[in-house]
């Protein structure tokens, strides 16, 4: 036995662990002191106007008879005279438009559905469609329309008008998105201050929590590599933190570590309390 314990002294050894006391700086802990008052909300979605405003949306149906740019001119006027014809027909019987648009429409994505394009803002058809559909009014019927696809026969079923989302109905998501852009800049004004307080009070991170109101906490039987199933989140898991923890200046010397960013805006700093060799 005696035999196999010294040829095995890795299997006995207990690990170097520490406690350190651990101060989290973070816009979160700055969000959650912030006041918001109801003349601020009110004046950022004044700011903030043409955000919340959509923009006209029309629908319309087309029957589309295909006719690329390079296409012989003979050919051209071949497929622009159809289009006339299909335009006479549904100018004749404006009902018919869906159904002629399934049995003759080249576009076959909305073939099938009579022509339907759905609803579409300024932008996202071609010039001389959207030109087109843009002066229709509801109901009305297109002359032929020209595009680099061939030529088009609009119908503009439904018009939805621009409209501006109410200060009522902005209000919740409007304090959060201010809440949070003032604890962000009141963060970045004092990331330094707390960088440099860690630094120059170095013999404890008691006065440092006051100062900045944060929670002074202890960690326990911290290893220098993160225990099995610890929260990812947790400080105690970054390799950058953990070196200056176990740096000789923090074991030896009992010196708060530098303030270390261990995430997206995320500043920690430890001291160590007890040190427990291996």
């Amino acid at each position: 036995i005696e035999e196999y314990y010294n040829k095995h002294p890795s299997q006995y050894e207990q690990p170097e662990t520490v406690k350190a006391e651990v101060v989290v700086f973070n816009p979160d802990i700055v969000e959650s002191r912030i006041e918001i008052t109801d003349a601020d909300v009110k004046a950022y979605y004044e700011q903030n106007l043409a955000r919340y405003r959509t923009d006209e949306q029309r629908r319309a149906s087309h029957i589309l008879v295909n006719a690329a740019k390079d296409l012989p001119a003979a050919e051209k006027q071949k497929a622009r005279a159809k289009a006339e014809a299909l335009l006479e027909t549904v100018r004749k019987a404006p009902k018919s438009f869906a159904d002629v648009a399934r049995k003759n429409s080249d576009d076959s994505g909305s073939a099938s559905r009579g022509g339907d394009l759905d609803f579409f803002a300024r932008g996202a058809m071609v010039k001389p469609f959207e030109e087109a559909a843009f002066a229709l009014q509801k109901g009305a019927i297109s002359e032929v329309v020209e595009s680099d696809f061939g030529f088009h026969i609009i119908r503009l079923t439904d018009i939805k008008q621009p409209k501006v989302k109410s200060f009522e109905e902005m209000r919740p998501g409007l304090e959060a998105q201010l809440r949070q852009q003032q604890a962000q800049r009141k963060f970045a004004e004092s990331a330094d201050a707390f960088s440099n307080a860690v630094y120059e009070q170095a013999d404890g991170l008691k006065a440092v929590a006051e100062r900045f109101k944060l929670e002074l906490r202890t960690a326990t039987n911290v290893r220098r590599e993160p225990a099995p199933g610890a929260d990812p989140k947790s400080p105690l898991v970054n390799p950058k933190f953990l070196g200056a923890l176990f740096a000789a200046d923090s074991v030896e010397k009992k010196r708060n570590t530098e303030a270390i960013e261990v995430g997206a805006s995320q500043l920690v700093s430890a001291r160590v309390v007890r040190h427990v060799p291996a």
